[in-house]
């Protein structure tokens, strides 16, 4: 484990993130831990007083490589006098969200059960998810960020919601590693026949043109279904697939009709948003892209 640059906090006069980041030899896998200090809301009882427990709590946030939280935890004091029963069972929630999800979850979702510990650690959590963002993508970046979170559907001049993923051979993907690369965002449901065959022939259609942009597929439906799994066998190498049975992370980037496109530049910026069939705007679009290379 090694230290790393402190990171600031978005709020003003809350303490500073301490960076540690962590590797396994047999692994390799990086982890990022970030810690700071928050006042203690449970030091104001009387039996917190009387056994003089501390006014500010240590707490650390783990993250892995695509942002999604590993674990948060109370690293010091070690004993919580005071604390709800169901404390670690809330901290333990946190664990798999996203700083996306953290950021853009509806009407601010966070794990139950924490008690007191409950508001503190949730304006912590987010907190450090705006902190990184604010990092990686300066304020300007991020304000335009907000506002696509904040408006409906995918519209063009707006920037493509940040996301992370698990691609169809199970490695972690996340929007940011094709920063500086123009990307084609596809949207299918293979059960339907429709659906299918207009998706394959878009990206046939890239493939076939050696078009400069990379495409990412969310296939909606089982991953056990035929249809299905025959889209997978048969698409294109270059595409990134994506599984997302139920829609879910679909919805989380605002987008629940298939087959759709929707065309990114270098800055991930939506340039396209529609319909993905030989009739809709996609193609003319891909002519103007392979026009300009």
């Amino acid at each position: 484990m090694k230290r790393a640059d402190d990171l600031p906090s978005a709020v003003p006069g809350n303490w500073l993130f301490e960076v540690w980041a962590a590797s396994t030899e047999e692994s390799g896998t990086l982890e990022i831990l970030y810690t700071t200090m928050i006042a203690n809301p449970l030091a104001g009882g009387g039996l917190s007083r009387f056994l003089l427990q501390r006014g500010s709590l240590s707490v650390g946030i783990t993250v892995d490589p695509s942002m999604t939280i590993q674990q948060v935890r109370i690293l010091s004091p070690r004993k919580l006098v005071g604390a709800a029963k169901s404390t670690a069972s809330y901290l333990a929630g946190w664990q798999g969200m996203s700083f996306f999800q953290v950021l853009t979850a509806a009407e601010g979702f966070e794990p139950r059960g924490g008690g007191a510990l409950t508001e503190p650690i949730g304006a912590l959590v987010r907190n450090l998810a705006t902190s990184v963002y604010l990092r990686d993508m300066g304020q300007e970046g991020f304000d335009r960020f907000m506002a696509q979170v904040k408006s409906p559907g995918l519209r063009v001049g707006f920037p493509f919601p940040y996301f992370t993923a698990q691609t169809w051979s199970g490695v972690q993907f996340n929007l940011g590693q094709l920063t500086g690369k123009r990307v084609l965002v596809l949207f299918t449901q293979p059960t339907c026949g429709s659906c299918y065959e207009a998706t394959m022939s878009l990206l046939n259609t890239v493939a076939a043109r050696k078009l400069d942009i990379t495409p990412v597929v969310f296939v909606v439906g089982d991953p056990q279904l035929d249809p299905v799994k025959r889209f997978a066998q048969e698409a294109p190498s270059s595409a990134i697939l994506i599984s997302d049975p139920n829609s879910e992370l679909a919805r989380s980037v605002h987008q629940t009709l298939t087959p759709y496109a929707v065309i990114l530049d270098e800055d991930h910026t939506v340039q396209y948003s529609g319909g993905s069939d030989e009739n809709s705007g996609v193609y003319q679009s891909l002519e103007q892209l392979a026009g300009a290379q």
